[in-house]
């Protein structure tokens, strides 16, 4: 890490389509991903083929092998970050997306909000992030899962003071993302993402009340309380494309 040069990863990185950010983000929290590797890369093709990224990553040692097997004569392996070493590199990289398009100050502001309750400041400025970062993402038809790893990737600046979880089980259900203080006697905090069904006819209004419903219905909170946090706040994002609705 001290002696490569990093900026080829960066770029090949930030030139990834949607999926690639958001298997990026799976295997920042600690998931493993099974891909197609292509043990005959070559530079042009990682250029070329967002597909090959993965085999650069891991012939060039920012990933490694858990278990790997044959299929039709076809080499697919499930891969994993190395260390904390390289693992600090990706939520570097992951920042910086963020970072580009914003000042230090504002990313700095958009999280001190969240952790503060000031849900207005974080929408506004989550809303500003999502249409000055579409350069980088594309949202598609599988929004709820832009905007669940989008926030996630912001939340890796919160690592210091929060335990972030995804898609884990509490009460009776799975949340989507809950941010554990390391500290008791600091809020904790529960997200629940929401796309507004236009077929139903939803709004944005009432895409954010079934993600508060949802919250208290499953009871979300019991991981919280069993951790002893006391004080616990409940946030859905309702969204429709790029326009987005944060309450509590």
């Amino acid at each position: 890490m001290n002696t490569a040069e990093c900026g080829l990863i960066k770029r090949l990185l930030a030139k990834g389509d949607k999926a690639v950010k958001i298997e990026l983000e799976e295997l920042i929290k600690g998931e493993e991903l099974i891909k197609k590797i292509d043990e005959h890369i070559v530079m042009g093709d990682v250029n070329k083929n967002t597909s090959s990224v993965w085999s650069f990553l891991l012939f060039s040692g920012y990933l490694k092998t858990i278990n790997q097997e044959l299929r039709e004569g076809i080499t697919y392996c499930s891969l994993q970050i190395p260390n904390k070493e390289v693992k600090s590199l990706y939520n570097q990289i992951v920042v910086s997306w963020f970072e580009d398009n914003l000042s230090d100050e504002k990313f700095d502001l958009v999280l001190n909000s969240l952790i503060k309750g000031d849900l207005e400041t974080f929408e506004d400025i989550l809303s500003e992030y999502i249409i000055k970062t579409s350069s980088y993402f594309d949202i598609g038809d599988e929004s709820e899962k832009f905007y669940h790893a989008f926030v996630l990737g912001m939340l890796i600046g919160l690592k210091y003071k929060y335990e972030i979880k995804s898609n884990r089980e509490s009460g009776y259900g799975r949340y989507d993302i809950m941010m554990i203080p390391k500290e008791k006697n600091n809020v904790g905090i529960i997200i629940e993402f929401k796309k507004v069904n236009r077929r139903r006819k939803e709004t944005l209004e009432t895409a954010l009340e079934k993600a508060l419903k949802q919250i208290k219905d499953m009871e979300y909170k019991q991981e919280l309380l069993s951790r002893g946090i006391s004080e616990i706040v409940e946030i859905g994002i309702a969204f429709d494309g790029k326009e987005v609705l944060v309450g509590k």
